[in-house]
């Protein structure tokens, strides 16, 4: 277990309701408190409480899980009906217009990529157009390309036909293959602490900050040398530096909680000679990250003999820079945004130059093209906690395919908390109504190399009157070294050992349709299915 040096507790009041955000152990003989608790008693959704986006993103699929989880008004559908003290949350089937083409894409490589449309009801044929120049036509719903540039945005445009050759209905898409899916190699989890040394007396030290970490403490030769508050250091400038001889740095990266993350060491010689610069490529290429439906960043990689970039937004120029990316906190949901950046050599003449389009609207609906649309609830952004007594009354629907859950999450899941525990409270499954299915996951290095790929679980069922017929009650109390899951009071499954957690987690509970555990929905599976909960409490000591 990790050691703390401080405690830290922050308790905020918020529309009557107290929100805690804790580090503290918990007193063992201390009783239980309300810190956290929902009722419902509104007419709508508290979004102030209440994140309604899955955290890996908008429409991200897991588990072959077969529904879209909707966000704020997205689509024309609210799936959270709130009335009578409760919170339904219902999954419906996706009410697709027949008319609308629902053009989206799918990457394949730097130079591929697939186009694929919904086809309306009376389409017998499609023209597609690339930068206004008729690239093929097609039958069914999709056209394939091979011959495109990486990091490039093109403008596509697919026009529906019918049989008399008169056309249904147009939609217009800008792909940039610089957004494929690319795989990751599995790394150690580390801190990536490296160096470079510009001149004889001058050098830099750099590490990649973990998600959480609040402050750095780096010590120079064993000895304290500076403490870094703040999650945004990355580096350390160092100058006065005697050549030739050794200096030993090491960082510690330590969270909010003042709970230590991760450490590394290194050694640094500055009469090792001048690092090499990073090297370059020859083509101009810029990527995207969308923050928020109004900020985004691009960024693009160095180029063969280019001093200076100049960018334009619109066609408007912006600066001309030596830097490699450019942060944007204005942009508009469903209005496109054209950067274009244009690379310069030490004279001033154009080396390389592309575009990069940008619009924060979720497309994911048309991405992923998904039978089924559902909601999902997290304190993702309001609440997170360290143990507890967890508490829901609910009701989850019966059908086959249908997966309500009531669960924790690690707050910091796939960024700096290798072991990513994850305790199931109750998972429903709506062809056997009489289970109450438990779990506690996490990651763990079994082999010792350093990679956290090993998952483990442990894994209950308890049998219960029909969950679709009755409302019951689903806790778990989480406590240091122990889980134990109650149903309607009644304890049901307990864990225990130092595999027990002791990361933040927050509260998440869900309507999904298909995937791995309950298998898809058929043509006996009801809609709109409901997913209905009383009250949501959590308790600390």
């Amino acid at each position: 277990m990790l050691k703390s040096s401080a405690l830290f507790l922050a308790l905020v009041l918020c529309a009557g309701q107290t929100y805690a955000d804790t580090c503290q152990a918990p007193d063992p003989q201390g009783e239980y408190r309300l810190v956290f608790e929902d009722n419902f008693s509104g007419s709508k959704l508290d979004r102030g409480r209440w994140n309604t986006e899955f955290l890996w993103g908008p429409g991200v699929v897991i588990n072959n899980e077969t529904q879209y989880y909707v966000n704020d008004g997205q689509f024309g559908y609210d799936p959270f009906k709130v009335a009578d003290g409760r919170l339904a949350i219902e999954a419906i089937k996706t009410p697709f217009d027949r008319s609308q083409l629902y053009l989206t894409r799918s990457i394949y490589s730097a130079s591929t990529v697939e186009l694929l449309w919904r086809v309306p009801a009376t389409a017998t044929g499609y023209e597609i157009y690339r930068d206004g120049v008729l690239q093929g036509t097609a039958t069914g719903g999709s056209f394939l390309q091979s011959n495109l540039r990486d990091g490039i945005d093109y403008a596509y445009e697919v026009v529906a036909k019918d049989q008399n050759g008169n056309s249904l209905v147009t939609a217009q898409l800008t792909v940039n293959t610089a957004d494929r899916p690319r795989s990751v190699t599995p790394t150690p989890f580390e801190l990536g602490l490296n160096g470079s040394i510009y001149a004889a007396t001058v050098a830099e030290i750099r590490w990649l900050s973990p998600n959480r970490a609040q402050r750095y403490e780096v010590y120079r030769d064993g000895a304290l040398y500076r403490n870094l508050m703040g999650a945004d250091y990355k580096s350390l400038y160092e100058v006065g530096l005697v050549e030739g001889r050794d200096y030993e740095y090491e960082v510690i990266a330590f969270d909010r909680c003042d709970l230590e993350i991760i450490r590394q060491s290194l050694t640094l010689n500055t009469g090792n000679g001048i690092t090499p610069p990073a090297s370059t490529a020859d083509r101009l290429v810029i990527r995207s990250s969308i923050y928020s439906t109004s900020t985004a960043d691009i960024a693009w990689n160095a180029v063969s003999g280019v001093r200076r970039y100049d960018i334009y937004d619109n066609g408007v120029f912006v600066t001309n820079t030596d830097g490699r990316s450019l942060f944007i906190d204005d942009l508009v949901p469903g209005v496109d945004r054209k950067f274009r950046v244009v690379a310069l050599d030490a004279d001033g003449n154009i080396v390389d130059q592309t575009t990069r389009v940008l619009n924060t609207a979720d497309n994911s609906f048309a991405l992923n093209r998904q039978p089924y649309l559902s909601g999902i609830i997290t304190s993702y952004d309001s609440f997170r906690f360290r143990y507890g007594r967890v508490e829901a009354r609910a009701r989850m629907p019966a059908g086959k395919g249908l997966w309500s859950a009531f669960w924790l999450l690690n707050a910091y899941y796939k960024q700096d908390e290798p072991e990513d525990p994850e305790i199931d409270i109750i998972e429903a499954i709506g062809d056997a109504v009489t289970t109450a299915n438990h779990a506690y996951h996490f990651n763990n290095d079994l082999d010792g190399d350093g990679y956290f790929t090993d998952r483990v679980s442990t894994e209950g069922r308890a049998t219960i009157s029909d969950f679709s017929k009755n409302f019951h009650t689903y806790r778990v109390d989480w406590e240091p070294q122990r889980i134990v899951w109650y149903v309607d009071d009644v304890e049901t499954a307990r864990v225990e050992g130092d595999q027990v957690s002791d990361e933040q987690m927050y509260l998440i509970a869900n309507l999904a349709v298909g995937g791995t555990f309950p298998g898809p929905a058929d043509s006996t599976t009801p809609f709109p299915a409901r997913f209905e909960i009383d009250y949501i409490r959590v308790y600390q000591r």
